[in-house]
């Protein structure tokens, strides 16, 4: 069990920098950054250069001559750790290794036939859990809020302006553009930056104080959080069309009726849930769905009718 926390607390680190569509993980990772629209392998910031003729990610060494991709989809081919270093500096980046390539794991000799297979090499290597103090602040909150490298279902908004440190220099952010800019321009290679507090979010129509970097974490830690932790009418919507694995999206038939404050409302689109819910902050606790609830599954248009509250709990865990 232990080991596989630490792999889930890694897989939320690629989350933040590892561009990935594999529509069989329960949350899709989408990256709508733009313009460099490139897979890159955040693992390749942990290699050390110990030796001329090994590069090594914790316990797994991997012998040259190594195969890289660059940022450009082109192959280059490391010799030795001075080839390594030059590629560093090198305008066409490294983003990832070449697979399959052969390693060594606790002396063992391993192929690696993909970045999960390094990625659980990498956790089994390790006998400390990675925490929130592992991770930059500032980048689990404005990759999610402005959906850098990640597709965020719970949305928020950041109530600017918004101070960051960013090599000793603090900068002012007036807008959700100003941050990319702010870190050195690239999110795949963000400069170390930290946060003034404190910083005021809203999310379903609530607002929200942090206060430190630990505040940011317990927030983040909400928007993967169990479903049943979230009342069923966010979790029916915001589960609606993109961002979840084909296999489980699914369309709302509208209207659909909800309550709220003794009142009965139709909801004919979305668009009219969302005003609903942001613009009273008891809405989010408050409101209820009136049952049954229907909607349309995408992959094979099979109608879906939720009967009870956890109907949709259970429709959500077991779809894909």
């Amino acid at each position: 069990m232990k080991h596989l926390i630490k792999l889930g607390a890694l897989a939320l680190a690629m989350a933040f920098s590892f561009a990935s569509c594999k529509k069989e993980n329960k949350d899709e990772i989408i990256v709508n950054y733009s313009p460099d629209t490139v897979e890159v392998n955040p693992i390749i910031k942990r290699t050390q250069s110990f030796s001329a003729d090994t590069l090594h990610i914790s316990c797994v060494a991997i012998p040259y001559p190594i195969d890289f991709k660059q940022a450009s989809g082109k192959k280059l081919t490391i010799k030795d750790s001075s080839d390594y270093n030059a590629a560093l500096t090198n305008p066409d980046s490294i983003v990832d290794f070449v697979y399959p390539m052969k390693a060594m794991v606790k002396g063992t000799p391993t192929t690696i036939s993909n970045v999960e297979d390094l990625m659980t090499a990498i956790v089994f290597c390790d006998s400390r859990i990675p925490t929130c103090a592992d991770f930059d602040a500032h980048m689990l909150l404005f990759y999610k809020a402005l959906n850098i490298f990640t597709n965020n279902k719970y949305e928020f908004t950041i109530n600017y302006p918004v101070q960051v440190v960013v090599n000793g220099q603090t900068i002012t952010l007036k807008e959700n553009s100003d941050y990319i800019p702010a870190i050195g321009g690239n999110p795949s290679r963000p400069e170390k930056a930290t946060l003034v507090y404190p910083i005021t979010i809203k999310q379903f129509g609530q607002t929200i104080t942090l206060n430190s970097d630990q505040d940011v974490c317990d927030f983040h830690s909400t928007l993967s959080e169990n479903c049943t932790n979230k009342p069923a009418h966010i979790q029916f919507f915001f589960n609606e069309g993109g961002g979840t694995p084909i296999s489980c999206a699914y369309y709302i038939t509208y209207p659909v009726q909800v309550d709220y404050k003794g009142n009965r409302y139709t909801i004919k689109s979305r668009g009219e849930y969302t005003t609903l819910l942001n613009n009273d902050p008891d809405a989010y606790k408050g409101l209820s769905l009136v049952l049954p609830v229907k909607a349309t599954k995408f992959q094979n248009r099979q109608s879906l009718i939720f009967q009870a509250n956890n109907d949709i709990c259970q429709y959500l865990d077991n779809c894909f």
